[in-house]
């Protein structure tokens, strides 16, 4: 018996959006991002209390297709 473990690996990327930058994390399979500039929209921003802070960034590349990309740093 073969066990084969489904392929996936997660990116960090450093982005600089609208001047700020941040920190954002994807689990993609078998994929690399390749270095460009992006379009990117803010689709999630919750703030559950005074501490916390959950936010997604959708990336738009140039075939339409989108990637979400959840932020785990920002920096000054």
């Amino acid at each position: 018996m073969v066990m084969q473990a489904a392929p996936a690996f997660s990116q960090e990327l450093d982005v600089i959006i609208e001047g700020k930058r941040f920190e954002l994390l994807a689990f993609n399979p078998n994929v690399l991002l390749a270095l460009g500039d992006y379009k990117a929209k803010l689709v999630k921003d919750e703030h559950p209390n005074a501490y916390d802070s959950f936010q997604v960034y959708e990336f738009l590349f140039p075939d339409k297709k989108t990637r979400k990309f959840t932020v785990v740093g920002v920096t000054e």
